[in-house]
């Protein structure tokens, strides 16, 4: 590891609840993330905790759009930390009180306990983690200042998807691929420069994947995260049309965000495969996301997802079928290619 990584992981208070509320608010990235170690598991764990902070803000159905855009801002303004960081987030805390109890808002109430354990990591992960965040929250409050969730249909087209994407998910990408960097030297300039390049489209294809999979539920709560220019293509005006009356021109729309999510999950793809073969654990990491998007995009293009009153979601044994055979195969390419392409779905 670089930079004198430590195995050893820290056993204090404060980081058993960090471990401890990964779970809770990220089933999925609780399993990959197991196979990271030293401060790269450290850093990672932190850094997820403290985007899913802002998020939380973000998503909450209460707050007024004045006060997420007020309270994301003082949140970034936390970042990097300073010397009196906890007095600081007692400010930032001090007026946010959620309707009701969750293991979001658990996590955003003890914000103070995950920054104890983020000043304690080396100084450059640090800077990585605080840049990445930082530029999440005030993406995030952009977006909010547009006053998306005060429609129905929250982007006009693909570039407005693409770009809320980009804050919510990009900056993962690009901070992740600065963060493996860092925390090896096997992962030389040249690597590094072709990682960047995919880092976004990566940390894309997994968040329009969940837009996918979250459409029905976002449905029931008045909430569309699919571009309203995606509907008009299949000649459909999301804002009136009751969608279940026009089944053929909804399954466009749903063929349409599958073929946008593949793209970019065929560039994650090759971000994998770039990461040099001796770094099993980080091909894992990105790998078992990555081909849990690809089975789920699959699954929801069969049955028809945009036509379900349920949620469509993977099994459990999908999950430990995709686990078990990814990691036989991570150190070979073209055993991951034959893997991938068998997995993805073909839209036509």
């Amino acid at each position: 590891m670089g930079l004198g990584f430590k195995d050893k992981i820290s056993c204090s208070e404060d980081f058993r609840f960090c471990e401890e509320s990964l779970p809770k608010v990220s089933r999925t990235f609780a399993i990959n993330i197991r196979i990271l170690k030293g401060d790269v598991y450290r850093g990672v764990l932190l850094a997820y905790l403290l985007c899913r902070i802002a998020d939380s803000i973000e998503d909450d159905h209460y707050f007024p759009v004045d006060f997420k855009i007020q309270k994301l801002h003082d949140y970034a303004s936390l970042f990097p930390p300073a010397l009196h960081y906890q007095e600081q987030i007692s400010e930032f805390l001090q007026p946010l009180r959620f309707a009701q109890e969750t293991n979001a808002s658990v996590l955003v109430n003890n914000t103070e306990r995950v920054f104890n354990e983020l000043v304690k990591l080396p100084e450059p992960l640090v800077a990585i983690i605080s840049r990445h965040v930082k530029e999440m929250a005030i993406g995030m409050a952009e977006f909010q200042e547009k006053g998306l969730n005060t429609r129905k249909v929250f982007f006009e087209n693909q570039n407005e998807l693409d770009q809320y994407c980009y804050y919510v998910a990009g900056t993962v990408g690009l901070m992740l691929t600065s963060v493996f960097t860092l925390g090896s030297k096997k992962i030389s300039p040249e690597v590094k420069k072709k990682l960047e390049e995919r880092s976004v489209r990566f940390g894309l294809g997994l968040q329009v994947t969940n837009i996918v999979k979250d459409f029905v539920e976002d449905q029931k709560r008045g909430w569309c995260y699919v571009p309203r220019s995606f509907f008009t293509e299949a000649s459909i005006d999301p804002s009136h049309d009751l969608l279940t009356e026009k089944p053929d021109r909804l399954l466009k729309v749903e063929k349409r965000i599958i073929e946008h999510a593949l793209g970019y999950l065929d560039e994650a793809f090759r971000y994998v495969t770039d990461i040099p073969r001796t770094l099993i654990s980080y091909r894992l990491f990105c790998v078992w996301p990555l081909f849990m998007a690809i089975k789920t995009l699959a699954k929801l293009y069969h049955e028809h997802s945009f036509l379900n009153d349920q949620a469509v979601k993977i099994s459990r044994k999908d999950v430990r079928k995709i686990i078990r055979n990814t990691s036989l195969c991570a150190i070979s390419n073209s055993a991951l290619r034959f893997l991938y392409n068998k997995l993805r779905p073909e839209i036509r």
